[in-house]
């Protein structure tokens, strides 16, 4: 090819079914790493290292060989390699059965998936996106006597 290279891959075969073609933002190939803040506007897939900070509205998808050690703010979130850190998910949180996700994660809606062999360790806060009068925690003695209980005591 005159003045340019032939890459050993084409975009199609690096993606999963879901995500639309012309929607990808970039590629982390697998044995490149990056470490810093990284931003995209629209999906980034990952099959290399990032280490630091991952920030997006649309989607990161992390395959097999990706590993993302990072404070990580996203709208969906599809793991099949291993993400460890903090994890903020706005819309979807998706775990493939060879997925790994370590570490506190905050969902906004109640929208998580772990497929058979998926491995999700930490703590996990879902529906963080509620309005704060929308819930309310009752405490155990509001729970026996309040509105519609039938708890009597005498």
């Amino acid at each position: 090819m005159k003045g340019g290279f032939a890459m050993p891959f084409n975009k199609e075969s690096l993606l999963k079914d879901h995500v639309v073609h012309d929607d990808i933002s970039g590629f982390l190939a697998e044995g490149t790493e990056i470490s810093g803040e990284i931003r995209f506007k629209e999906v980034l897939r990952v099959d290399g290292r990032i280490t630091g900070k991952v920030i997006s509205e649309k989607e990161l998808v992390v395959g097999e060989s990706g590993d993302v050690e990072a404070e990580v703010t996203v709208g969906t979130l599809s793991v099949s390699g291993k993400v460890t850190g903090t994890i903020h998910v706005k819309d979807k949180l998706e775990i493939h059965p060879k997925g790994r996700v370590v570490g506190d994660v905050t969902l906004e809606k109640p929208n998580l998936v772990i497929h058979e062999g998926g491995i999700f360790e930490g703590n996990i806060d879902m529906n963080a996106g509620r309005n704060e009068g929308e819930y309310r925690a009752y405490s155990t003695e509001e729970q026996r006597s309040g509105p519609g209980c039938s708890d009597r005591r005498t």
